[in-house]
């Protein structure tokens, strides 16, 4: 490839003189463990299906929110990491 005349700069510059970029992060990670991770959202959304159970006095409103929060609870509680 020929050279540019002096003075004249390249539209497209190189890549390999290009900074490299680093794909976004959420910056150092947060070490969470996947129970945590899974526990916790289920803990929220049995409260919450408790809460319409109450609202509305659907039995299975009751059961699903039942299962869900003792899921997350014993997820959240292990805290293992997998």
């Amino acid at each position: 490839m020929t050279r540019l005349p002096e003075g004249r700069r390249e539209v497209y510059p190189s890549r390999g003189k290009a900074p490299k970029r680093r794909a976004p992060d959420f910056g150092p990670g947060l070490n969470v463990s996947v129970p945590i991770s899974f526990g916790l959202p289920l803990v929220v959304v049995g409260i919450a299906l408790i809460a319409a159970a109450f609202a509305s006095g659907s039995v299975i409103l009751w059961v699903t929110g039942a299962i869900a929060l003792a899921a997350g609870v014993l997820l959240f509680a292990s805290g293992k990491r997998l």
